[in-house]
């Protein structure tokens, strides 16, 4: 057998890798609306074709891929191309799920409507996850700016409901434990000592970060919602304050270190304002790079640890472990190719192999790499020429420009 029909057989002792069967979707662009006040919204409307039946496989070194019949690989990369589709892109989206399936099971002889809105939030939130992990396993090429910018989207990321088969399968991205944390202690009484200012011209502070002071009257106006600066009372920065000034006792402790990260952030470098998955925006423009050091840094790290395992864990539960009579081999039952996508990142050695985003800046494919590999900047050698031509292109366009 070549190399390029090899063949990836199901055997989770040995060889850590699963396989996931779907079908092929029908796809076409509709629009849909849920308030007749409301202007339709972009959707797509998704008809499972049960004749088309898709195998995939895991395999370390390779991810999630699709298979031919005889067990050969159709297509590499099937994570890497699903992030890579562009916002909004419904083309894109349909020609991806008419070559892969739905990302969640939809009954043969139904069909089924999802907004474009919700169905980009859901690649949105995987595409973080992917980022997140990939940016704090490779740390040749660690960028602490875009872990907190993806720490913080997962923590307010937008929440999305997907109902299929007449209700029979539901699928719920919760608020993220931290927010609903925040939102339970936003009235939370400030710790006792807080409250003697007449004696005390700061308060001393010890956290699971650092020990500081600040200003007692600082501390007593952002609590009363007076600060002389405006930007101090904006409600996530006095959220998170509130419980920063609260008795940590009986609180849990995960929760407690995420909120001194997110509190020391906001305080020493700047008060985010919102984030996306390419930018990071503060409150007035400002912001002080220079306070983002060390202790933060490694904070940052570990938070985003604790983050990537909640969300892997959360989209994992339904995934159970089955056993092959047939094989004697034990086996997995996923019940989704969004399940199947994020088992591939569970399986993902950091130690050994990373996502890298191809340099080719029209292309934006993840692909797998092992983390030694410090050169293989692109996805394949199509992506680095095009790459390169056009870099040549543009130098030639400059020095003609010169000469003139």
């Amino acid at each position: 057998m070549t190399k390029k029909a090899k063949k990836i057989e199901e055997n989770f002792l040995t060889s850590n890798v699963f396989t996931f069967e779907s079908y092929s979707c029908n796809c076409e662009e509709t629009l849909v609306s849920t308030n007749i006040s409301l202007q339709p919204m972009p959707a797509v409307r998704l008809t499972p074709v049960s004749s088309k039946r898709i195998h995939f496989a895991f395999g370390s070194k390779v991810g999630l891929v699709r298979l031919n019949e005889d067990g050969s690989i159709a297509e590499n990369n099937i994570l890497g191309k699903l992030v890579a589709i562009k916002a909004n892109d419904v083309q894109g989206y349909c020609s991806f799920f008419e070559t892969n399936g739905f990302l969640f099971p939809i009954a043969p002889g139904g069909s089924e409507v999802i907004g474009i809105l919700e169905l980009q939030t859901l690649v949105d939130r995987l595409h973080a996850t992917l980022e997140l992990m990939s940016t704090i396993t490779d740390m040749s090429r660690t960028s602490y700016e875009k872990i907190v910018r993806m720490v913080f989207y997962h923590l307010f990321a937008p929440i999305v409901s997907v109902e299929l088969n007449g209700g029979k399968y539901k699928y719920y991205s919760d608020k993220h434990q931290y927010s609903s944390f925040l939102e339970s202690n936003k009235d939370a009484k400030r710790d006792s000592r807080l409250n003697d200012t007449f004696n005390n011209t700061d308060f001393s502070f010890t956290d699971t970060i650092t020990s500081f002071s600040m200003n007692a009257d600082f501390v007593d106006s952002v609590l009363n919602g007076t600060p002389a600066d405006s930007k101090y009372e904006l409600p996530f920065f006095k959220e998170v304050f509130t419980v920063y000034c609260a008795p940590r006792a009986g609180k849990p402790k995960s929760m407690l270190f995420i909120n001194d990260f997110v509190f020391h952030y906001l305080y020493e470098v700047g008060i985010i304002d919102y984030v996306d998955l390419y930018e990071t925006h503060y409150v007035n423009d400002e912001l002080d790079k220079t306070r983002f050091e060390g202790r933060l840094k490694a904070a940052a790290v570990e938070t985003a640890k604790y983050i990537i395992k909640e969300e892997i864990e959360k989209n994992l539960q339904r995934v159970r472990p089955t056993y092959s009579i047939s094989k004697l081999e034990p086996a997995w039952k996923i019940d989704s190719l969004l399940s199947a996508l994020y088992f591939g990142l569970f399986y993902m050695r950091p130690n050994m192999e990373t996502y890298r985003r191809c340099a080719n800046p029209k292309c934006g494919e993840f692909f797998l790499v092992p983390v030694s590999s410090r050169k293989k900047k692109y996805c394949c050698t199509a992506c680095m020429n095009r790459d390169m031509a056009a870099r040549k292109r543009a130098r030639d366009k400059l020095n003609a420009t010169k000469g003139q």
